[in-house]
């Protein structure tokens, strides 16, 4: 399989943490956005032209958590969509949840940082602020808990992780 994306980008974290968790290869070619995103033939792999995007054996996948539920289901003796039905709900629930309420905060506060977008001063205090409130429920809910689904790492717990990475690194104090 190979994973196109770029160096550094958050959105491949969590894919290439499971592929690991599972012991799943994952080639990554040189790939440069602007230029390799924009060939028809990666348009034929992801329409949008965005990437993370993976090329499979059956065909390729796009979609950050889609190609890492993927990944996750390869090996169902890790658990890593969790060990029941409704773990896996969870494992979806808390993946969700991090896309709205963790990334969506967290890159509206940490784009200007990196320059993919203009500071805007009542943007990053909302920003700031819906990420403070998104912690506290992160906080609250693993008081008593070592994991966020089961008693062992699901994918919830690695995309969670992942998100958070930037934010810290860049922004958060």
């Amino acid at each position: 399989m190979k994973l196109y994306t770029y160096p550094g980008n958050s959105k491949a974290f969590a894919i290439l943490i499971a592929a690991e968790y599972n012991s799943v290869d994952i080639e990554i070619p040189d790939f440069k956005m602007g230029v390799d995103n924009v060939t028809p033939e990666f348009l034929a792999k992801s329409p949008m032209g965005k990437v993370p995007c993976l090329e499979t054996a059956s065909g390729s996948l796009f979609q950050s958590k889609a190609i890492a539920r993927y990944v996750a289901q390869i090996r169902r003796d890790t658990e890593l969509m969790g060990s029941t039905f409704f773990e896996s709900g969870q494992v979806d629930s808390w993946m969700d949840w991090c896309t709205h309420e963790l990334e969506l905060p967290a890159t509206m506060w940490y784009y200007p940082v990196l320059g993919y977008m203009p500071y805007n001063a009542m943007a990053t205090e909302k920003a700031r602020a819906d990420l403070a409130k998104a912690l506290g429920v992160l906080e609250a809910y693993l008081l008593d808990k070592t994991y966020l689904v089961g008693e062992k790492i699901t994918l919830a717990d690695i995309t969670v992780a992942s998100a958070l990475v930037y934010p810290i690194k860049l922004v958060c104090g």
